[in-house]
């Protein structure tokens, strides 16, 4: 059951552009995790976002939102871009069966001037169908194991290169630095709240059967283990856990990824709060 039965089409929206305060976000993003429905409604809300900013639909605000928090993410850039060619295609298309219909029929041309570019239309249109049906199954797959993930001590992993709804959980890349020494993140986090790191793939050997994360203070104490996880069917896939909130607390701290108890990559974790804003 649906922790809010009742979202409007303008909260999903400002959720997408992120509008929402941080604790509404959080709580919203919850509520998706659980209700298949109102996942599908931010999926169709999703498109419809994507479609109005390439066709300009866009008041100044949004599509400066739109721009400012979306369009630097892959998953939107991509979405983007698929859109708009799709858009050019089809507009070709009809400008081509639209002139066919202009023109003189040229004897023995046929009964059916500009059939070909509608043939043409459907059937981009067919993969463009297509292709949101796959992300919505990819997405669904992602979001039952971030379910299992919340009901657990132990996050299980979530597959990085999957697309879908980006989420507003910050995600710290970790992998090594070129030339010796080793690899230090710092990253800006609000207090309390969850961080996820992700893993490149092609750190596990080759016929590495499972990994696991763990976190140390300075002194050496175990702050978290994740537990041993199986490495994902897919060669391309990145390896990904989410902290609990609050872990690691601010400060230096140990991450090791390892693999069939051997440690495969060490990285330092410089936690730090964001600047508070000036005052106005």
């Amino acid at each position: 059951m649906s922790r809010e039965p009742a979202v409007d089409r303008g909260r999903i929206r400002g959720y997408l552009l992120r509008r929402l305060a941080e604790d509404e976000r959080q709580s919203f993003e919850e509520s998706y995790f659980a209700d298949d429905a109102l996942l599908d409604r931010v999926e169709a809300e999703e498109d419809l976002l994507v479609t109005d900013y390439v066709l300009g639909r866009l008041s100044e605000e949004d599509r400066r939102r739109f721009e400012q928090a979306l369009l630097g993410t892959p998953y939107y850039r991509e979405r983007v871009e698929t859109t708009t060619r799709l858009r050019r295609r089809i507009a070709r298309d009809q400008g081509v069966r639209n002139l066919g219909r202009g023109a003189a029929p040229r004897p023995g041309g046929g009964l059916f001037p500009g059939r070909t570019g509608i043939v043409v239309a459907i059937g981009l249109l067919c993969v463009l169908l297509l292709a949101a049906l796959v992300t919505a199954l990819r997405l669904k797959q992602q979001l039952a194991t971030l379910r299992a993930e919340l009901s657990t001590s132990a996050p299980a992993p979530v597959t990085a290169a999957g697309g879908g709804v980006v989420p507003s959980t910050p995600s710290v890349v970790l992998q090594p630095t070129e030339g010796a020494g080793v690899s230090v993140r710092r990253v800006e986090r609000l207090a309390g709240s969850p961080l996820v790191l992700v893993f490149p793939r092609d750190l596990l050997p080759d016929d590495a059967t499972s990994w696991r994360v763990v976190l140390r203070e300075e002194s050496g104490a175990v702050i978290w283990d994740s537990g041993d996880q199986t490495v994902p069917a897919a060669a391309s896939s990145d390896l990904a856990v989410r902290l609990p909130p609050g872990v690691p607390a601010g400060g230096r701290s140990g991450v090791t990824l390892w693999s069939g108890g051997t440690p495969v990559f060490s990285a330092l974790l410089q936690i730090a709060e964001p600047p508070a804003a000036a005052p106005r």
